[in-house]
């Protein structure tokens, strides 16, 4: 079944219902007007009552329309999206979203020959560039801190120093480059890029009794993120898990470094936005011979995610998203928003009101300043950024500060400690500065704000929503806003706490999520 045919045929009961009493008003005015009562009582008196008949016909119009608009009024109301739907209804997917080849390698270029090959690779940073990072942050030139602000004003200076005097003093960054390495890493060509990802697989069980399937899933990050984000789940993913009975799960776990972060090339021709990445990714689980696979992602890597279960429905076993509101296109997501300001709350209530724009407005203009950057000049800062460590540390540490829990911008230290290690924080920033990454990876605003709006196609595959309490305002929609456009929808899992990074910050409630996802869809087997 076609993607516009499974949307307008899975309506709710509740809009069969609704028509079904609109068939039944145009029945009952039918007989209305067609009874002797609006009828002529004589046809010779025709000529003498031509004013009455127009008093009859008018208020049999009155009639209509007084019984109608009821009804048209709570289908708008309830059920547009089934209207907009009829109305506009969604072209072929595989016209409207981009399945073909392309190459993202730099303009002039000679094409690169056709080579699958996938090959091992390690991360080596010389002592040259080590060197060359400490005079850097020796030299550091620091402002001054906004006296009782705390984070208000952005990353304070005070706090600034504490950072760099760890990253020179304390930091031991030969034994964070043996953790990454700890995990085979890979490389290999698709599309003109050379894409970085990390594949580990599960031991194999040493219980006879134990019959354990291994499934693929492709971990997905997002910015200020990096592969290294998700290196907490991959013992908890590939540990073994009961189904049922002696029946086990474990997956096989692939961490890609979207294009243009960390260690894949980025992009040198404009254009590569979502779902470009979702079909490079798609191409990549197939060189790698996983045919069949489940999906995580957050941040940029929730839109990767959505749009690889839409683009490619019979590959993708389920999909686990912690921002999932990319699924809900803007302007359905902003008729509603009206709907909730102008409408009675008996009409129109949802069981979330927190997550509308008008509660959440003044936080996005607070915490939105840099996508506007990164959306239109990203290059600009990215200069800045590309040339002073400690700049690069303030600019993403603030992000895991307030994206977090948006009541740390109060505190000291932005409560950086509360919920990270330092350790962390600084191997993530390390994997953007050692790369020189930073520009190519907030391009990636500046090619999705520039391309077209969300295509409106609902996600078909088995679907689990990870719902961290204090995500980015706007991130995710009311609940009643989400299930229209996830057909498969097993749960929305909602968590008391965290926020926007919770791979770092609560790994062991995410990865749970996950599983649950895949007993879930193992089960059905």
């Amino acid at each position: 079944m076609s993607h516009r045919w499974s949307t307008r045929l899975t309506s709710s009961s509740l809009a069969v219902s609704a028509f079904s009493s609109a068939r039944l008003v145009f029945l009952l005015l039918y007989c209305l007007i067609a009874s002797p009562t609006f009828a002529m009582a004589n046809p010779t008196e025709q000529s003498s009552s031509s004013s009455n008949g127009g008093r009859g016909l008018l208020g049999s119009s009155l009639i209509f329309f007084t019984l109608i608009t009821p009804v048209l009024f709570g289908l708008a109301v309830y059920h547009h999206d089934y209207i907009l739907d009829t109305i506009f209804p969604l072209p072929d997917i595989k016209t409207a979203l981009p399945y073909g080849d392309a190459d993202w390698s730099a303009p002039g270029s000679k094409p690169a020959k056709a080579d699958d090959a996938v090959v091992p690779w390690k991360l080596q940073v010389s002592n040259k560039d080590l060197e060359d990072l400490k005079d850097r942050l020796r030299n550091t030139r620091y402002g001054t801190a906004m006296s009782g602000q705390n984070f208000v004003y952005g990353f304070p200076a005070d706090q600034l120093k504490k950072v760099v005097d760890y990253w020179l003093n304390k930091y031991d960054w030969k034994k964070q480059e043996a953790l990454i390495n700890q995990y085979d890493h890979f490389k290999t060509n698709i599309e003109g890029l050379n894409i970085h990802f990390v594949r580990v697989q599960p031991a194999k069980s040493t219980d006879p009794k134990r019959n354990v399937r291994v499934t693929p899933i492709i971990l997905l990050h997002g910015w200020p993120g990096s592969f290294f984000e998700l290196y907490k789940l991959i013992p908890l993913l590939t540990t073994p898990q009961q189904i049922s009975g002696n029946d086990y799960a474990a997956f096989e776990v692939i961490i890609p470094s979207l294009p243009g972060y960390g260690f894949s090339d980025g992009a040198q021709k404009p254009g590569l936005h979502p779902p470009h990445i979702a079909r490079i990714f798609n191409k990549l689980m197939t060189r790698l011979k996983l045919d069949k696979y489940f999906v995580h992602g957050g941040d940029w890597g929730g839109a990767v995610g959505v749009s690889l279960a839409k683009m490619y429905p019979d590959r993708v076993l389920g999909l686990d998203v912690t921002a999932y509101g990319w699924a809900v296109p803007p302007g359905r997501s902003l008729f509603k928003n009206i709907l909730y300001l102008t409408m009675p709350k008996f009409l129109f209530n949802v069981s979330e009101p927190h997550r509308f724009l008008i509660h959440n407005f003044l936080a996005l203009m607070r915490e939105s300043g840099y996508m506007h950057i990164q959306a239109t000049k990203p290059d600009t800062v990215g200069a800045a950024l590309l040339d002073s460590p400690a700049g690069l540390a303030g600019y993403i540490l603030e992000k895991f500060s307030t994206w977090t829990n948006p009541d740390n911008i109060n505190k000291p230290d932005g409560a950086l400690s509360e919920y990270f290690s330092l350790d962390d924080l600084l191997t993530n920033i390390m994997v953007y500065w050692v790369s020189g990454s930073i520009i190519t990876s907030q391009r990636l605003y500046k090619e999705t704000f520039s391309a077209d709006p969300n295509d409106g196609f609902p996600v078909l595959v088995p679907s689990l929503l990870s719902d961290f309490r204090h995500e980015i305002p706007g991130a995710n929609s009311p609940d009643e806003f989400v299930r229209p456009y996830y057909k498969d929808l097993i749960t929305i899992s909602k968590h008391k706490s965290g926020g926007h990074f919770p791979a770092m910050e609560l790994p062991i409630e995410l990865a749970a999520d996950i599983w649950a996802l895949a007993k879930n869809v193992l089960s059905r087997d």
